[in-house]
């Protein structure tokens, strides 16, 4: 890990629904997770970037623990997570298939599927940020605003390619997001994180991670995940530049479509790759992931913990 990095600062309270009345004056990044834990992240050091570095991983199996390396083959899922518009095809489909998911970083982004509330299964796509935790989009993990609840029996391949699991699946202990998602169903606050009961980033490794508040324009940027039009859970990769750096939306022409969302957005760095963005939207024109701010940034060292 760099130096720089901030270290995020949980406060926690008694559990409470995540349209509860006491909620509403916090801020949009604050922290709830499924269990009803709040925090307010520590936003220390304003201002100029701070990174956590990626890990290759050691690619056995013994390394990690929690893992159960013969996950019960499930039915497929009846479709792609949320119901956000995750992407487009913007021109020639640029999308080239990930044949071998045993290398880094295929190994470290992770098919993951999931019941809704409703009782329809879904899938979206999330990437490893530390042993033990996955980043990926909070319309993934819960479906927003008042009306919407937690998804529920999470299940986490990493590399996973069509019908082979090469490491295994891992159970969730804890799903994180925040209130701008949980509470407001602002797309700008569209995160979330998965606490794992497993410590499979060991094997596959894990992205790198970082914020900054300058502009990334014109950044070479890549992204890979398993999208609906393509067959069942085969990873895809693609690349582009940022075209458009908002404060909390970075815009490209990165080829997705649903399934795709929670892909990491990730640029070179952070002693391999840094994820910048969680992808999560898509427009006629181009497509939208939700910024690694610093606030973001916080909150996923947070949820590793």
């Amino acid at each position: 890990m760099t130096a720089g990095l901030v270290t995020a600062f949980s406060i926690v309270v008694a559990p409470v629904a995540s349209s509860a009345p006491g909620l509403v004056g916090l801020d949009p990044d604050t922290s709830i997770s499924d269990e009803g834990r709040v925090g307010s992240a520590g936003f220390a050091d304003a201002g100029k970037g701070a990174s956590a570095a990626g890990f290759p991983g050691t690619g056995d199996l013994a390394d990690a623990t929690g893992v159960n390396t013969k996950p019960d083959p499930a039915p497929d899922p009846s479709g792609p997570g949320g119901d956000i518009h995750a992407g487009s095809i913007i021109g020639p489909d640029g999308r080239t298939r990930v044949n071998d998911t045993t290398t880094f970083p295929a190994r470290a982004t992770v098919y993951l599927t999931y019941t809704k509330p409703g009782g329809a299964t879904s899938w979206c796509t999330g990437w490893m940020y530390a042993p033990n935790a996955v980043a990926t989009a909070g319309h993934c993990v819960h479906g927003g605003g008042s009306s919407g609840d937690w998804n529920y029996g999470f299940t986490v391949y990493p590399g996973r390619n069509g019908g082979s699991s090469p490491y295994g699946g891992c159970t969730v202990d804890t799903k994180y997001s925040v209130l701008g998602w949980t509470r407001d169903r602002n797309t700008e606050y569209d995160y979330g994180g998965l606490k794992l009961n497993c410590t499979v980033g060991d094997t596959v490794g894990w992205y790198g991670m970082r914020w900054q508040g300058a502009s990334y324009d014109g950044t070479l940027i890549f992204s890979r995940g398993y999208p609906q039009d393509k067959p069942q859970a085969t990873q895809w990769f693609t690349s582009d530049e940022v075209r458009q750096s908002d404060i909390r939306q970075l815009r490209y022409r990165l080829d997705t479509v649903g399934g795709q969302s929670g892909s990491p957005v990730y640029m070179f760095g952070c002693e391999g790759y840094c994820g910048i963005a969680v992808h999560t939207t898509g427009y006629s024109d181009h497509n939208r992931g939700t910024r690694i701010t610093e606030q973001a940034f916080d909150n996923y060292q947070s949820w590793k913990s």
